[in-house]
């Protein structure tokens, strides 16, 4: 739930309660603050869990549906074992960004998708100090499809500059920059 739709929210209880409060006696403004705050709290805790709930249920329907082409869904880094190999083929980088071309390696008879990669820094790059980099948004695909018994090479950007690349992390597998 974007910004503004919090506040919307917010605004709508917020005017709710006052029309409500307003027919009854005037009440201690502690109280009234109190209640506002509790409301608001409570309905964008609900948001967030409506959201975070549709996002689960998004990635498990994706994953148990195998998709047109019969592929195996990937969204985390327990199901790649036995399926994918993943190396850090490559690392350069510019003035504002780091690169990393990676290697994916499909140990299966079916396609293998990769999925939600941009998604809560299921990507990062590392940093010899341990400070992370996020994706650069738009720049990167948010999933990779690899063919039956063979591999792709996809390049990722980072958003820099990163001071002396360590390693890239995928899923919280770290694979080191060499």
């Amino acid at each position: 739930m974007g910004n503004s739709s919090r506040i919307g929210v917010a605004l709508a209880l917020l005017l709710g309660a006052t029309t409500v409060w307003a027919e009854e006696p005037a009440e201690d403004a502690s109280t009234l603050k109190e209640s506002a705050k509790a409301a608001v709290s409570t309905a964008i805790s609900a948001g967030k869990n409506l959201l975070g709930g549709a996002s689960q249920g998004i990635t498990e329907g994706r994953e148990s549906a195998q998709g047109a082409d019969g592929a195996i869904v990937i969204s985390q880094l327990d199901q790649l074992e036995g399926k994918v190999e993943v190396k850090l083929l490559k690392v350069d980088t510019t003035d504002e960004n780091f690169g990393a071309l990676l290697g994916f390696k499909n140990l299966t008879e079916k396609p293998v998708r990769l999925i939600n990669l941009l998604h809560n820094g299921a990507l990062l790059a590392i940093d010899q100090d341990d400070y992370s980099s996020n994706l650069v948004p738009m720049e990167n695909p948010e999933e990779v499809t690899v063919p039956p018994k063979t591999g792709v090479r996809q390049r990722f950007v980072f958003q820099g500059p990163v001071e002396g690349p360590k390693a890239v992390r995928l899923w919280g597998r770290e694979y080191s920059v060499k």
